[in-house]
């Protein structure tokens, strides 16, 4: 997600970097999760902001904004959290979950260990326009069967979304409250109000302000890095395209040629049947000839026969 330029002192929670710093805090993330989720958490794991998961070289990775995990009287894992503040809708996120979840996953199981022992994953996206044009304030998904919603797969990943400027939309009071103050940055509950005195001393925090410097410098090279990549690849599609472009016009030269060749194959047998005609035609006239000169012949010694016979020869 890309960061808007702002003066630091004016970074709002909004600001990825700045919502990441915040709720990387228990005391920040627990509330927040157990008010939008519903749901009472044992304990958290401290989160780790701007977490990156790489599975290898050649794959890509990712960053999660929040990532963070609920672990049990025994620091056993029991639930894993992704929370995501998303500014701009590049109409990829959706797919984004997908692909977030497959990272999570893969980092969940050691080897040998059952598929069982996957625990719930949320992955929860807070944005501030309506990303599905349904007209809801919260979406929330899970899998289900098709022809029967009623049965549920079962694989224990949620995947939430908060519209946060349509807070008003918003039954739930715990949860208005957090998406009004992303909407608005005016503080209405103890909850929110600790948010929001977090948010004010980083933003007066010169090591804040340091590690933030560090932290775009390193969105920058990301960006240019990703933009050469594409640059790359758009220039090695247009080396292909033009590369089919020459290999079809040479077929379509082939393919003339091969035309013209059939052509002048066609004209060839065309006079070849024509010769054989007159061929046929002259053998048939050499043979009425040869009748004729056999029925003279006969005629001949029939003569010659009753001249002798007359005593003439």
């Amino acid at each position: 997600m890309d960061t808007k330029r702002v003066p630091f002192e004016e970074l709002p929670i909004t600001d990825r970097f700045m919502f990441a710093m915040v709720f990387s805090h228990k005391e920040i993330a627990k509330p927040f999760l157990e008010a939008v989720l519903g749901v009472k958490i044992h304990e958290l794991k401290e989160p780790e902001p701007e977490k990156t998961v790489e599975v290898s070289p050649f794959y890509k990775g990712i960053r999660y904004d929040v990532f963070v995990k609920e672990i049990g009287p025994g620091g056993e894992t029991l639930r894993s959290f992704d929370i995501e503040m998303q500014m701009e809708d590049n109409k990829e996120i959706p797919k984004r979950t997908r692909y977030y979840q497959a990272m999570c996953d893969s980092e969940s199981l050691n080897k040998g260990e059952v598929y069982y022992n996957l625990k719930e994953l949320y992955i929860m996206f807070l944005c501030p326009e309506d990303i599905f044009g349904q007209g809801r304030a919260v979406y929330r998904f899970k899998n289900l069967e098709v022809d029967n919603p009623k049965i549920e797969l079962g694989d224990h990943c949620f995947k939430n979304f908060y519209i946060f400027n349509k807070y008003r939309d918003v039954a739930e009071k715990s949860i208005r409250e957090y998406l009004e103050y992303f909407a608005t940055k005016k503080p209405i509950s103890p909850e929110t109000e600790n948010i929001d005195r977090l948010v004010k001393w980083y933003q007066t925090d010169n090591e804040t302000r340091k590690r933030y410097m560090t932290w775009q410098q390193e969105i920058d090279i990301a960006v240019d890095q990703e933009r050469q990549r594409a640059d790359d690849a758009e220039r090695r599609f247009y080396e292909a395209k033009e590369r089919a472009d020459e290999a079809e016009r040479l077929a379509n030269k082939a393919e003339a040629r091969a035309d013209e060749i059939q052509k002048q194959a066609d004209a060839a047998a065309a006079r070849a049947d024509e010769i054989q005609k007159q061929a046929d035609a002259a053998e048939a006239r050499a043979d009425e000839i040869q009748k004729q000169a056999d029925a003279a012949e006969a005629r001949a010694d029939k003569y010659e026969k009753m001249l002798r016979e007359l005593g003439k020869l």
